[in-house]
């Protein structure tokens, strides 16, 4: 896998915020905040699937996206 590193880094940055996420429920934080790390978190997630979409496929291998 090419993009490997990249990936794992943006994997590293979802679990990040899902900490994040919790700390902000536990302090009782606000909507915006969290709102804002949700986001930020789509965004990650959506740059991963295009890294892992742009990887050759194996022989006997679908591609479902």
């Amino acid at each position: 896998m090419k993009n490997r590193d990249i990936i794992m880094r943006r994997l590293e940055h979802i679990e990040s915020n899902m900490s994040k996420l919790d700390f902000i429920l536990k302090r009782q934080g606000n909507r915006e905040e969290f709102e804002e790390v949700i986001q930020d978190t789509k965004d990650y997630i959506n740059d991963a699937k295009s890294f892992v979409q742009q990887e050759p496929l194996s022989p006997g291998e679908v591609n479902n996206y």
